[in-house]
C-alpha cells in the first residue's frame, strides 16, 4: 500500500506519494528505485541514498558526466560546434553522418542523427 507523505512542493496541488519507479538516464533503464512521486503533476523525488545507489550504476555504465561544455567555431562563413570525444563514443557518431539541427527557442537547439 502506498503511503501518502506530503503535499508536493511542484504543483501544491497533490500529495506525494511513496512508489518504486524506473530511473532513465539517456534512454537507457537504470532500474525501479523508490520516491516520492506526486499525484498530481507526477513530480519524481529521489532520496540522496537513492541517487547515490542511482549514480553507481550510471557511473558503471559509462553514463554518468557524458556532458560537457565546447565553444562555437567557425568554418568558412558557417559556425561549427565541436562534440566532445565522449559524446561521439556514446552516440557512435562517425564523420559524414547526415544530422538535423533544429532551434528549440533562443538558447537551445537539438540535433537529431539523420542516417
Amino acid at each position: 500500500m502506498m503511503k501518502i507523505v506530503e503535499q508536493c512542493d511542484e504543483c501544491g496541488k497533490g500529495t506525494m506519494q511513496e512508489k518504486k519507479v524506473d530511473y532513465v538516464l539517456l534512454g537507457q533503464n537504470l532500474g525501479k528505485f523508490a520516491a516520492l512521486v506526486c499525484n498530481h503533476c507526477a513530480e519524481t523525488v529521489f532520496g540522496g541514498d537513492t541517487f547515490q545507489i542511482i549514480e553507481k550504476k550510471a557511473r558503471k555504465k559509462g553514463l554518468w558526466g557524458i556532458a560537457a561544455k565546447t565553444r562555437i567555431g567557425t568554418s568558412g562563413n558557417a559556425l561549427d560546434v565541436k562534440l566532445p570525444k565522449l559524446i561521439v563514443e556514446f552516440m557512435h557518431l562517425q564523420k559524414g553522418q547526415e544530422v538535423l539541427i533544429e532551434p528549440m527557442d533562443k538558447k537551445r537547439f537539438q540535433v537529431n542523427v539523420v542516417g
